[in-house]
């Protein structure tokens, strides 16, 4: 063996990593699960260490995890080759990149028309924070919009965009209802909050920074979305935390009102990408981060309005 990776072989194993099954693998590929078998064996042999984990999610092990980066690496380098050298060959980069719901609902969609003029077909993956980073491990997803400062995974960047501005809102009718002497903590905590999900934790973090108090329990309705939380609001069935990009067009026709003003909640947002990118995930990180330093508070901005 002359030491290279056999790609037929690198090929099926990116296919069990993908589909999370050796029979799934099987069908996309149109070859029987005992070729599949057989060729990730090879290729377990040829590196000399395990890469998939045989349990029922056939999860890839730390070592599957970096060949399964290695060869969506080289899918990458080749797409662009193909696109130079040819440039009239249509040649399309299937790429998934995990983005939070409020971010997709506000700045970040027109920055998806602008992705699409470089040839790629996008996958945008809204989920739990805990299944996208094993998605990034993986290689599956390239790029991650989120709240952790930190990378989470070897050989990927953490880089800040800026801080995403949310308001308290609620209608007239709600906040005359509720809050007729301004916004309390004995009023907040009788009145009805419209929450995204579960694992939502800005109502608490709006509690801590605006009350100074940690508050487990008060009256609330989940609406996992953001366009669904809103229109709850609307729909006079809570108040709650909205980005400002959707609240201030509504504070400004009188739909609603801010029931915080000057008291809105900042949230850290980092754009987690790989250390070293091959095209075109430069390019999308280079626009992805320019359109959030346009969209998002940044630090500068901010100390000047705080002065």
């Amino acid at each position: 063996m002359d030491g290279r990776l056999n790609m037929i072989e690198l090929e099926t194993f990116a296919a069990v990593v993908e589909y999370r099954s050796f029979a799934q693998a099987a069908a996309a590929l149109n070859i029987s699960s005992a070729a599949v078998t057989r060729r990730v064996k090879r290729l377990e042999q040829s590196i000399g260490a395990m890469l998939l984990l045989r349990e029922p999610a056939v999860p890839p092990t730390k070592a599957g995890e970096e060949v399964s980066r290695h060869f969506m690496t080289v899918r990458l380098h080749e797409d662009d080759l193909l696109r130079r050298v040819t440039p009239g060959r249509a040649t399309t980069t299937a790429l998934a990149l995990a983005v939070n719901a409020d971010s997709l609902a506000t700045w970040f969609e027109p920055v998806t028309r602008e992705l699409a003029q470089h040839h790629v077909a996008l996958q945008i993956v809204v989920d739990d924070q805990d299944h996208t980073l094993e998605a990034l491990a993986r290689g599956d997803v390239k790029g991650f919009l989120s709240t952790l400062p930190e990378p989470v995974v070897d050989r990927f960047v953490a880089a800040p965009v800026g801080q995403m501005r949310y308001q308290c809102v609620a209608t007239p009718g709600f906040a005359r209802e509720h809050f007729a002497g301004g916004l309390t903590l004995p009023g907040a905590l009788e009145a009805t909050a419209i929450l995204f999900d579960r694992k939502d934790a800005l109502h608490d973090a709006f509690f801590a920074s605006h009350f100074g108090v940690t508050v487990g329990r008060y009256p609330r309705h989940y609406f996992p979305s953001p366009v669904a939380l809103l229109n709850a609001i609307l729909d006079n069935l809570g108040y709650g935390l909205v980005p400002a990009l959707q609240a201030e067009p509504l504070i400004g026709s009188g739909r609603l009102v801010a029931l915080a003003p000057g008291h809105d909640l900042l949230i850290d947002l980092y754009w987690h990408h790989w250390e070293h990118e091959p095209e075109p995930l430069a390019t999308i990180s280079a626009l992805v981060m320019a359109a959030a330093r346009r969209s998002l508070v940044q630090r500068v901005q901010r100390d000047e309005e705080t002065r």
